[in-house]
């Protein structure tokens, strides 16, 4: 057998079985105090001037955007933030293992080791921002062919589409694109695969013999030359089960655990003690999975880097407190403390509230053809609070309602709308795509969806702009409203920071919601808005928390799964856009019927599955 097989089962073998064994053994206890150390060094300074710094670039990069560039040097921008948000992410997450490994390295007292690896990681910051940079910016260049490659095949096969018709009928030149772009994507994602397991070993490196952001990318390019495969095995594998420990530890304390619950008597005080110690051991279990799981990673980049030929570098700390056992059951009490409040805000955030408001989306959507007047009166039916309509407007300057940007979704018609006037329009059916019965459907201006929905719901207007007509379509639609008296009951709404701030413009009265997939926290000041609509994935606690704080609704879109419904009212959304708004409605009159305790019980099994 060829001695580089032998040496790789022996790697293999050692590496898994013995070094990382070892190495917990030893090291998980001052692991634990270091993770606490850490946890409060990300928490009061890493996460604090990571957002705020790039909450201040996206603030500063959407001044120049008003109108002065292309939508190229717009995208060009979107992923150099997208870039510096990777960056400092994975800056982050290098300090973390660069603090691990010297806790790991150090042969002195266990328990003053986590303060002595803070010290090494902060006076290690520097090199590692530079190899964090370097790492991020390689990337960077190795995307940019298979970007550039993919942006021309999506412009030569897709891009006479509308977006969402490509999304919801999958043309056949979908299909073309794919075949055509999957293969390139593949050898792209094998590239930046193949260069992230070259530089795997850069961090320990840097960290365990010194060595400056360059030599430490070389020296990991030497150590793992020829070994690229069986170290990605081996990572993958470990990354995979640490990634499924949390899910596993939930899921366990949900299905086993949580019913225990239903046996408390039924009283407020009794039921929020029970569930305060419950997520307590909770807390901690999932902070012990992950410090684990961290732990892990950590040793086997520090096994890996040991058994190919790295130093050792072992750091001796000389002094040794005068009673190290006090210390390590402080840092377990401050765990366990952690744990404590972690519960307490889970306990207390637990929103008891059953007033959330339900948006039909276009109208009850998976009901009627969406944006029909059919679709609006099922949603009125169905007892829907506000009613989400989207508006365009024609080639004659009329406020159309409709989604698309053309036809060919709702009546295999490509023509354009900004290209298409009203009376044209109006022989289009919007109906029979959905089912025959709704074949007499017809476009409506937004004058007559208005009148139709006659103060029965609030209209959530959402504004529409094709190139270089949103300031028309703005006017055209406050025109409308304030013709028909309708400003009270309707609020309008744009993807668009920039439209929902001319809107505060030219309307102060109106009220205004602004809708986006992601939303960074501290964001919110650079638009003026009543609500924010947020893409429900993005949706949780953290997004809550910021609109109570910064005083605007917010509301979770769109939303058809009952059981994520649940889990948006618990959390405590304003409100709740979705295609069936019969089922929301539902949901509400149930939970307005529960008691107290009867809410927090569901609330808790809601909390575990969100």
């Amino acid at each position: 057998m060829p001695r580089k097989t032998t040496d790789d089962r022996q790697l293999l073998r050692g590496i898994v079985v013995h070094d990382i064994r070892r190495d917990l053994r030893r090291h998980l206890r001052p692991m634990l105090a270091w993770y606490l150390l850490f946890t409060v060094f990300a928490t009061v300074a890493a996460a604090p001037l990571t957002t705020w710094s790039l909450a201040a670039l996206l603030h500063w990069i959407e001044r120049p955007l008003a109108g002065d560039f292309d939508g190229v040097v717009d995208n060009l921008l979107a992923l150099t933030w997208l870039m510096l948000a990777g960056a400092l992410a994975w800056y982050v997450v290098m300090l973390q293992q660069a603090g691990m490994l010297l806790v790991s390295a150090s042969h002195g007292c266990r328990y003053r080791t986590a303060a002595a690896a803070l010290l090494g990681m902060l006076r290690r910051a520097g090199p590692l921002a530079a190899l964090a940079a370097c790492q991020v910016l390689a990337h960077a260049l190795l995307a940019l062919p298979w970007l550039v490659i993919g942006g021309v095949l999506y412009r030569v096969f897709l891009g006479g589409y509308d977006p969402y018709y490509v999304v919801a009928a999958r043309p056949p030149a979908l299909w073309w694109f794919l075949g055509s772009f999957l293969p390139v994507l593949a050898v792209g994602l094998l590239l930046h695969a193949t260069l992230y397991f070259r530089w795997l070993l850069a961090t320990p490196a840097l960290v365990l013999e010194g060595l400056s952001p360059v030599a430490a990318l070389l020296r990991s390019r030497v150590l793992t030359r020829g070994r690229h495969l069986r170290i990605a095995v081996l990572v993958v594998a470990v990354a995979l089960t640490v990634a499924a420990m949390p899910l596993v530890v939930t899921e366990l304390y949900d299905r086993a655990a949580t019913p225990l619950l239903d046996w408390l008597p039924g009283h407020r005080l009794l039921v929020s003690a029970g569930m305060l110690a419950y997520l307590t051991l909770y807390a901690a279990t999932v902070l012990g999975v992950l410090l684990l799981g961290t732990t892990l990673n950590t040793l086997l980049v520090r096994a890996l880097f040991h058994r190919l030929g790295g130093a050792r570098g072992a750091r001796a700390i000389p002094a040794t407190p005068p009673r190290p056992g006090r210390f390590v059951w402080g840092a377990e009490v401050a765990f366990l403390g952690v744990a404590l409040v972690q519960a307490t805000i889970a306990v207390a955030s637990m929103n008891l509230r059953t007033d959330v408001s339900v948006t039909a989306h276009r109208g009850a959507a998976l009901v009627a053809p969406e944006n029909t007047l059919a679709a609006f009166q099922a949603a009125i039916e169905a007892g829907a609070d506000a009613i989400e309509l989207d508006v365009r407007l024609s080639a004659d300057g009329a406020v159309v309602v409709l989604h698309d940007s053309d036809f060919r979704r709702i009546a295999s018609d490509p023509r354009a709308v900004v290209e298409t006037p009203l009376s044209a329009m109006r022989d289009i059916d919007i109906g029979s795509w959905f089912d025959p019965a709704f074949s007499g459907e017809r476009i409506a201006t937004l004058a007559e969806a208005l009148a139709f929905i006659d103060r029965r719901a609030l209209a959530l207007v959402e504004l529409k702009p094709d190139a270089d007509n949103a300031q028309a379509l703005l006017e055209a639609a406050l025109l409308e409203v304030q013709r028909g008296g309708y400003g009270d009951v309707v609020m309008l709404a744009s993807l668009s920071p920039e439209l929902v701030r001319a809107a505060r413009a030219a309307a102060p009265q109106a009220r205004l919601a602004l809708f986006t997939n992601a939303a960074l926290p501290g964001t919110a000041r650079r638009t003026d808005f009543d609500m924010l609509g947020l893409n429900h994935l993005q949706v949780d606690a953290a997004a809550v928390a910021e609109a109570r704080r910064r005083g605007y609704l917010l509301q979770a879109w769109t939303v058809n799964d009952p059981v994520r419904m649940a889990r948006y009212m618990d959390l405590g959304v304003d409100d709740i856009s979705t295609d069936v708004p019969a089922e929301a409605v539902r949901l509400r009159t149930e939970r307005a019927a529960l008691t107290e305790v009867e809410l927090l019980l569901v609330r808790l099994h809601s909390w575990f599955r969100r």
